[in-house]
């Protein structure tokens, strides 16, 4: 028999959780753009960090609308 669980809400825990390691990895990302002398490697690191930061200000624009909702 297969249980499916119910999918549970996002706690505002796990938001702030999950924001803080986003922004240790796009950091983490910044780094490793600035002092590694392989330019493949800048490239890739550059894009990462545009579609992470593009994700963050989506999520933090997303949770300020439904604050106004509530």
């Amino acid at each position: 028999m297969i249980i499916i669980k119910k999918r549970r809400e996002a706690t505002p825990k796990f938001l702030i959780t999950m924001s803080v390691i986003y922004a240790l990895f796009t950091i983490y990302q910044c780094y490793q753009v600035i002092y590694t002398p392989h330019t493949f490697i800048r490239v890739i690191n550059l894009v990462v960090i545009i579609f992470l930061s593009g994700a963050t200000g989506a999520f933090i624009r997303e949770s300020f609308i439904l604050r106004k909702k509530n």
